[in-house]
């Protein structure tokens, strides 16, 4: 009989999966001793504000072959949030399953130096909040503020300044943000997931240049959007999943220009403000709402509108929940979503909604594909499950009670719909709608 303590969990994006995902994989289950691997996958939108080149199905299909044995899916409102939202819903995913392992690539910083750093920073202190606001003021990104911020936290604590350029230099890297961020979300929520983190292999994350066995995914992607042929990626992704992206129509980001200057004046027109759409602040909708759209692709576009505080990444997300229509308000409301889902089901099943346990953000696991192999897994995750898990889109309404869980299954639809009609002005390629999905068996 298998137990939870032999199933590992990975939040990823695999945008698109290649060998460092398979070395992570790898270590994932030799860290914690586990025979299972369950990956938590970016859906439609990325972290980066983009589209996904490939659909979470194919990208699902990929990670099964090369030997993940279930993939579930994190929806768009949050598959394309901030690093901290992204981070809160794949935590709460796995804790919804009853996960108690989670892997995550970093950098270079290990488990063990995230949580001092957690032992030693308050977020929520005076000090904090004023350095974090100040750094804000003077022009700084968020993260930047941020770092700031933590410094002068752990400066106020007593911190050495070799702990002081430790943190700076941990906390500018991207997979260490996430896994910071895990990390954080696990002990805000109380959540007892065991994080053990595997060093990044090759490539820098964002390396645009293919090189050796370990490129990076920017390069990857780069490679296959310029027309480069699948023959030359040989060595940097496993052959089982090279097969499925090989024969897969892709998605290329610069058709988004156009759907999204046509979102954009539909908005205007109707006197909607922009600000009222996550991660568009007042002066980055002014920015927006002047804008020409006259780039001849996404990453121009983006590049024109960013400034010394507005990052790429944060104007790609900002164009991104325009376009799809996510609002500040959503968020919030969908953040809660669990909780009302969870009060929901225990009000049907006729329980006390003051005994249940801290809930994080996730209200149901939708359910990408699984190995035939790992069937017995399936069964015990939904044995473990506290959330619904959702093998078959068309039968969610039945399975979800609230209507925030149901308003955030729609929001999904939506996306799902809207990266299709993409694709299909992009190439062609008419595929069938989220609701008629079938899960992916290999």
């Amino acid at each position: 009989m298998i137990n939870l303590a032999q199933v590992v969990g990975i939040i990823a994006e695999y945008h698109p999966f290649h060998n460092g995902h398979l070395y992570q994989m790898r270590n994932a289950r030799a860290l914690t001793g586990a025979s299972y691997c369950v990956v938590f996958l970016s859906s439609y939108f990325v972290q980066r504000g983009m589209p996904a080149i490939y659909s979470p199905l194919k990208r699902a299909e990929a990670a099964l072959r090369a030997g993940a044995d279930a993939v579930f899916e994190i929806p768009t409102p949050f598959s394309s949030a901030s690093a901290r939202d992204y981070a809160a819903y794949g935590v709460s995913m796995l804790a919804g399953l009853g996960i108690p392992n989670l892997c995550c690539g970093t950098e270079d910083v290990s488990a063990e130096e995230l949580s001092m750093l957690l032992d030693v920073i308050d977020e929520g202190s005076e000090a904090f909040q004023h350095s974090l606001r100040e750094g804000l003021k003077t022009g700084l990104t968020y993260a930047e503020a941020r770092v700031n911020a933590i410094a002068a936290d752990l400066f106020q604590a007593g911190a050495d300044n070799s702990l002081l350029l430790r943190t700076r230099e941990l906390l500018s890297k991207p997979n260490n943000i996430l896994a910071f961020e895990y990390a954080r979300a696990a002990r805000a929520e109380r959540i007892p997931i065991r994080l053990t983190t595997v060093s990044r292999k090759g490539s820098d994350y964002h390396d645009p240049i293919l090189q050796g066995d370990f490129s990076s995914a920017t390069a990857i992607r780069s490679h296959i959007l310029n027309g480069g042929s699948w023959d030359d990626l040989v060595r940097m992704v496993p052959r089982a999943a090279a097969e499925v992206f090989a024969s897969a129509p892709y998605l290329n980001p610069a058709c988004m220009v156009g759907p999204i200057e046509r979102r954009v004046l539909d908005q205007l027109y109707e006197g909607t403000a922009l600000s009222s759409f996550s991660d568009v602040s007042e002066d980055l909708a002014d920015r927006i709402a002047n804008a020409e759209f006259r780039e001849e692709n996404y990453e121009a576009l983006v590049n024109s509108l960013k400034t010394r505080q507005y990052t790429h990444t944060r104007v790609a997300r900002a164009l991104t929940h325009i376009f799809l229509g996510i609002r500040k308000s959503d968020l919030l409301r969908w953040k809660n979503a669990a909780r009302e889902e969870a009060v929901a089901a225990a009000s049907a099943e006729g329980k006390k909604s003051g005994d249940l346990p801290p809930i994080g953000a996730a209200p149901y696991a939708r359910l990408l594909g699984f190995r035939r192999d790992s069937e017995a897994l399936l069964s015990l995750l939904k044995q473990a499950a506290t959330i619904p898990m959702v093998s078959r889109p068309a039968a969610a309404e039945s399975l979800l009670r609230s209507p925030a869980a149901r308003d955030l299954f729609q929001a999904e639809v939506h996306a799902a719909d809207l990266w299709n009609s993409l694709c299909y002005g992009d190439n062609g390629t008419s595929l069938p709608s989220y609701l008629r999905q079938q899960i992916v068996i290999v």
